[in-house]
């Protein structure tokens, strides 16, 4: 230890003394290792961190598929069940063999009007229905107050809320006296029992709800017929926790059993053969639930791995690039090591030495890194997922994780120049001083590292490339409609107390009244706009259509108001549009896209053909098809275009029409008609929710959001790897330059001229970029296999990209190898030979 720390001073002295090294050798190696902590706490955060609640080992979810919505069906599911009924829930609850208890909730949350004793006007708010053992299933209690019971979920109870810490804290200011007071939620007078911790966001990684309500509050909460009763509505996910001693397997033996004695006792007398067979296929598959469930955990699992590759890929340049700084330096060392070891030392003696300041630089890096790390994550979790609860506080975890890290960066860059100037003795060192040095491209580490640090760039260079082109072609893609100049605005009549028969009419006062706007062209309306990440699909009869065996005829079903495809720019390819005639008292019409009527109708005409959907009770409702459209990529810029029918929402007077966005197309740029038209529809009623105002165009924009965060992280850490691997051979060509300073001398003495010395530096530069572009082309198209799926309209093997990364990294080296060229040609003769 004495000797330990011996070394440790002598290394700091040193260190301190070469200030210009320790600063590139130490901020190289932060941003190393840096990266590799910000990605590594990112990809704890996303996708291995616990839930913040009791034991969260024990928990078991029924599910792990992320959405949010509710099913209908008209008859029990056949195959995975990843939603239930409210009768499946109870059922499961009441046969409970392996879980302490099980607790449900709402799939989706439920937007809602909250009018605050102390407010005069309503505010938004989300707001989780539960059922009122939830809290106590997750083991959570709460910060002030209580949490709900069962006996807040029973009919006739007193309605009871629990609001979430960051609602109180935002919106409520830390309100002491909160609990106990009265709010009243879309209608209902709900009272304040408690504030739930700081920590807790719910069973899903996420901003938290602002509100939990009892589930037995669903129809006052989400205006509308009651699903606790219904046996179609399949709208609950479920959760448990284990009994002690019970394992995974065992849990989903005992569930999978009882839910198909919940459908053979649901069928009863009407229990067929085929009804059996279908049953005996229903199952539901149950996951871990100590991490909750994450949409960011299935997004951002294949691009994290990705990453944690390529900062990988960032830290072996790093030290490639430290290497070489320690190589040039051992080498102006070689007098110092020698005595060393004629007095005495030996070799191992000297290796432990250089090791220990090798160790000392990694350490201070990782120290630099950690500091750096912190700023990165923030950086990162504002782009990935700004709002949600990830913990990227370092932890235990990640600090052993640097700590690994910088230890083996240490050794990696430390142990070659180590052994490299252990193996040199006095009387060598002194020879050498007098003898003549020439040539760069003897086969050195040093040159090696460049070589390497070339290849590993063109790899992460290729990879940016594609990444950028590939979001290129997805912003360029033809979607089938006009996304420029149109304005979309969220309304909820549904809160406004709206009955389903006043629909049309307010939907008709709203687009005559925005109509009048000036710069407006066109104003429609539709269940939901293009790109949100919502839709509603439905079973279809086609009228003379057969489907074939195990066919699942599905369309994407949309309700629209008139002039819906001129609004958005689709083009009408047969018979007309939904207009306004298509009133409720109108017979029933519908336009559908081109793939629909490929599909069902292929060269016939589809006009004034029919069709009908299967929850149709009793009778079918023959819809008339009186129009063809084009085709349009609604969710996805990669999508293939799915059957599409669009129904007149004027027509409509039920439950499905309550969700709306209203399309505006303008002349010009529309985000300045926001106040106009929130002012236009307040006119109307103030009390309709107005949320979610943007752009056709920046929705597009945050569709792609995933897409474009990855192309900028991989081009980022391609240009950081082309820095890197630049300095590295700036290093190294420099230090040629300086070793054959008398070299250079005597050949400008001899009649070399300036550009003759400069080319030589160049040749050699152009060789070891070269050779890195052997090793890199190959390493690269390897890569770009890994990654072509997450690739849009262009091949891994991308002539252009790789022709473009490689012209890039070469032109950049060999301006990095310039300037050692062009101070070699500048030498002075008389000095060069007066150098030693």
């Amino acid at each position: 230890m004495e000797t330990l720390l011996k070394d440790l001073k002598y290394g700091l002295r040193g260190l301190l003394k070469r200030k210009g090294f320790a600063l590139i050798a130490v901020l190289t190696l932060a941003l190393g290792i840096g990266a590799n902590t910000a990605i590594f706490t990112l990809v704890i955060a996303v996708m291995l961190k616990s839930l913040p609640v009791q034991k969260p080992e024990e928990l078991v979810l029924f599910t792990d598929v992320t959405g949010e919505g509710t099913s209908f069906e008209d008859s029990p599911r056949v195959g995975k069940w990843d939603r239930f009924s409210f009768a499946s829930y109870e059922y499961f609850r009441n046969h409970n063999q392996s879980f302490q208890d099980l607790a449900a909730l709402r799939s989706g949350t439920s937007r809602l009007s909250v009018r605050r004793p102390d407010a005069a006007a309503a505010a938004r708010a989300q707001g989780q229905l539960v059922t009122g053992n939830y809290f106590s299933v997750l083991g959570v209690r709460a910060a002030r107050g209580r949490v709900l019971t069962n006996d807040d979920d029973k009919s006739g109870a007193q309605p009871a809320a629990v609001i979430s810490h960051r609602y109180w804290e935002q919106e409520l200011n830390s309100d002491a006296s909160v609990v106990g007071k009265n709010f009243i939620i879309n209608g209902t007078n709900f009272t304040i029992v408690g504030v739930t911790p700081k920590e807790f966001f719910g069973e899903r990684v996420r901003r938290p709800p602002d509100f939990w309500l009892p589930l037995a509050f669903q129809p006052q909460v989400e205006l509308r017929d009651s699903f606790l009763t219904n046996d179609q509505v399949y709208f609950l996910m479920v959760i448990g926790r284990l009994k002690p001693g019970t394992s995974l397997e065992q849990a989903q033996a005992t569930t999978n059993l009882a839910l198909r004695q919940f459908l053979t006792e649901q069928a009863g007398s009407k229990l067929t053969a085929e009804r059996q067979d279908g049953i005996q296929k229903t199952y539901a598959k149950l996951v871990e639930g100590q991490g909750g469930i994450s949409g960011l955990r299935r997004a951002y699992s294949k691009p994290l791995r990705m990453l944690m590759a390529i900062v990988g890929m960032i830290l072996l340049i790093a030290c490639a690039n430290v290497g070489s700084l320690l190589l040039s330096r051992a080498a102006s060392r070689k007098a110092e090591i020698s005595l060393r070891m004629a007095l005495g030392a030996t070799r191992w003696r000297i290796i432990r030495q250089l090791l220990t300041e090798s160790m000392l630089l990694a350490l201070i890096g990782g120290v630099c890194g950690v500091l750096l790390a912190q700023w990165a994550v923030t950086v990162l979790v504002g782009l990935v997922a700004s709002g949600s609860p990830l913990n990227t506080r370092p932890d235990t975890g990640v600090l052993l994780f640097t700590a690994g890290v910088s230890i083996i960066a240490g050794l990696l860059f430390g142990l070659v120049p180590a052994i490299q100037a252990s193996r040199t003795n006095l009387a060598a060192t002194m020879k050498e001083k007098n003898r003549l040095r020439s040539g760069f491209m003897r086969l050195s580490p040093s040159s090696l590292m460049v070589v390497m640090q070339v290849g590993l760039s063109m790899v992460l260079l290729t990879g940016g490339g594609l990444f950028a082109r590939s979001l290129m072609k997805l912003q360029d893609e033809d979607l089938g409609f006009d996304r420029n100049n149109v304005l979309l605005v969220g309304i909820d009549p549904r809160l406004a107390n709206y009955k389903p028969t006043e629909l049309p009419a307010l939907y008709q006062q709203i687009i005559e009244r925005v109509s009048t706007l000036p710069q407006v062209r066109n104003v429609s309306v539709a269940t939901y706009a293009p790109l949100s990440g919502t839709r509603r699909s439905s079973s279809i009869k086609v009228t003379g259509y057969t489907p074939q065996s195990g066919e699942d005829l599905v369309t994407q079903d949309i309700l629209t108001g008139p002039k819906y495809a001129e609004t958005l720019g689709i083009p009408l390819l047969r018979g007309r549009e939904i207009d306004q005639r298509d009133t409720p008292s109108a017979r029933l019409v519908a336009v559908v896209n081109e793939t629909f009527a490929n599909r069902y109708f292929k060269d016939q005409n589809p006009i004034g053909r029919t069709f009908s959907f299967d929850e149709d009770d009793g009778q079918p409702k023959w819809i008339e098809i009186i129009g063809v459209v084009g085709d349009i990529k609604g969710e996805d810029a990669r999508e293939k275009p799915e059957p599409t029918v669009y129904r007149p929402i004027l027509q409509v007077q039920d439950e499905g029409a309550y969700a709306c966005t209203i399309h505006i197309r303008t002349l010009s740029d529309p985000t300045p008609l926001t106040p106009q038209v929130r002012q236009m529809i307040n006119q109307i009623n103030d009390k309709i929710p107005v949320f979610g105002i943007t752009t056709l165009n920046d929705q597009l924009h945050e569709n792609l959001s995933q897409e474009r965060l990855i192309a900028q992280l991989v081009s980022f850490f391609g240009a950081l790897a082309l820095i890197l691997a630049c300095i590295g051979l700036y290093g190294v060509m420099a230090q040629g330059v300086a070793r054959r300073t008398n070299e250079i001398g005597i050949r400008m003495a001899l009649g070399a001229r300036g550009g003759n010395i400069a080319w030589m530096v160049l040749r050699e530069t152009l060789y070891l970029v070269l050779a890195g572009l052997v090793l890199g082309v190959p390493a690269a198209l390897a890569g770009a296999k890994l990654i072509s799926a997450q690739l849009f309209g262009l091949k891994p093997t991308d002539p252009l990209t790789l022709v473009g990364a490689a012209i890039v990294l070469t032109v950049v080296a060999m301006l990095a190898g310039y300037l050692p060229a062009r101070r070699a040609s500048r030498v002075n003769p008389l000095s060069a030979l007066r150098y030693e």
